[in-house]
């Protein structure tokens, strides 16, 4: 009798044990799925993004016409910087394409550098159509070198998921075969890392527009502090992790970075959730904590905008980010995404913002971004302004409506700051942000709000 007994209970136990693996390995597939999907479109999504800003800036050479050539160099400001942020997204792992994201900026400042120079009227010289046309050359060959990462990416000898760790329990061949992601070897990427390494030889772009090589080597102004150990750096990693989460992380794995903000970047495991991990950046200079990244997936919501918002602003308040002023929203993913940005009496200080990521369904802070605060917050000298906040709305064009004003710094590229009045205006049931130079009144930059589900964009 008792050994029957023994045999039913182990033949239970197996049986669990076999549909808790068949359950885990689902969803890590479907995790790895999802990643994959992802990966795949931003790549896409850059090389359509070069192709197109190459296209845009050979119509600019082509063209005769002052207007039209700003109109084709605005196309390509756009595009140069959609296809950076494309590249931000792709998995990487191994490097950082630096210099490659470095020329897709300055290509992008450089065509919007023109085009308003075009718009006051003024004609490009020959050495700016000369360094225009060399981008466009660039950018051809950065074109070239994605198509070739394209081959691998079609013959599936490059997947994105592979470099999260996606690993897969033994399986019989036939299944396995259907539904495994290879793991990348390390020659996948050579494409991208030639690239970037050729990238770094080009000359500086000589012009006093933005994002030139002296202003982009701009060092952090908010760090503090002096530099920590990676000791020290692990300790305050698994801390900041544990009040996001409200969980137990260890470390898995330590490596540092040479990006403007050097760093220690953590790989942390969740003990109280298996193969919940967080990417975690901590500064060199300080041991503050840069940005996180949860890539936990994120549930039905449970919580609306306003409870995230709620729960983003106690966070930051607990870790000592006082003061700061919620600004815009968006919602992703099943997370809703908030953008705070300092304030210093009666003006939004918009260079020094944190990004804040909610996990909707448990309310977790599953995203953190910190990099425009402490590359841009010091204490500043900021001017008293010579116009009247009725002066600046008398700047606004009469047959707009106009719905509110209030001082802010903005930033501005090449790394200026200015301290404008922000004019909330209204035209044909559309918002708009017009910033009136709170010293001279000039107009120094105009944003769109765009409604989106779950928040607001500008742009």
């Amino acid at each position: 009798m008792t050994r029957k007994l023994s045999t039913i209970l182990l033949s239970l136990a197996l049986l669990l044990a076999i549909g808790w693996g068949l359950w885990e390995r689902a969803n890590r597939l479907t995790l790895a799925n999802a990643v994959e999907a992802g990966g795949q479109r931003d790549f896409y999504n850059l090389l359509n993004y070069v192709e197109q800003a190459q296209v845009s800036m050979g119509k600019t050479l082509a063209s005769s016409s002052p207007r039209q050539q700003a109109v084709h160099l605005t196309e390509a400001w756009n595009q140069a910087a959609a296809a950076q942020h494309s590249l931000t997204q792709l998995p990487t792992p191994g490097f950082k394409p630096v210099n490659t994201s470095k020329f897709l900026s300055q290509t992008s400042d450089y065509s919007n550098y023109l085009a308003q120079k075009l718009a006051r009227g003024e004609e490009m010289t020959p050495q700016e159509r000369q360094q225009l046309a060399s981008l466009r050359e660039e950018m051809g060959r950065l074109a070239a070198d994605l198509h070739q990462t394209e081959g691998q990416v079609a013959g599936k000898t490059l997947r994105w998921s592979s470099f999260y760790g996606f690993k897969m329990p033994s399986l019989p061949r036939t299944i396995a075969g259907r539904a495994l992601p290879v793991e990348a070897r390390p020659g996948p990427l050579d494409g991208f890392v030639n690239t970037d390494r050729r990238l770094q030889t080009l000359p500086s772009l000589n012009y006093d527009g933005p994002f030139s090589d002296h202003l982009e080597k701009q060092r952090p102004l908010g760090l503090g502090g002096g530099e920590v150990t990676q000791a020290e750096a692990e300790r305050r990693a698994m801390n900041f992790s544990n009040a996001a989460s409200n969980s137990n992380y260890r470390v898995q794995a330590t490596r540092t970075s040479n990006g403007r903000i050097p760093t220690f970047s953590l790989r942390l495991l969740d003990s109280r959730r298996p193969n919940v991990t967080t990417h975690i950046d901590v500064s060199k200079q300080g041991g503050q904590i840069v940005s996180l990244l949860n890539t936990r997936p994120v549930g039905a919501p449970t919580l609306d905008a306003a409870a995230a918002l709620e729960k983003a602003r106690a966070f930051l308040q607990a870790q000592g980010f006082t003061g700061m002023q919620p600004t815009y929203t968006v919602r992703t993913d099943n997370n809703q995404v908030i953008t705070f940005a300092a304030k210093e009496g009666d003006v939004i200080l918009y260079p020094d913002q944190v990004k804040v990521k909610v996990a909707l369904d448990n309310g977790e802070i599953t995203g953190w971004d910190a990099t425009p605060y402490y590359m841009s917050h010091h204490k500043r000298d900021l001017p008293r302004p010579k116009l009247t906040p009725e002066q600046a709305r008398a700047k606004i064009n009469p047959g707009i409506k106009v719905e509110g004003v209030r001082l802010a710094l903005i930033p501005l590229p090449g790394g200026q700051e200015k301290l404008t009045y922000e004019v909330k205006t209204k035209m044909d049931n559309t918002y708009y942000l017009n910033y009136i130079n709170a010293l001279t009144g000039e107009e120094e930059k105009v944003l769109q709000i765009i409604d989106v589900p779950g928040g607001q964009l500008t742009m």
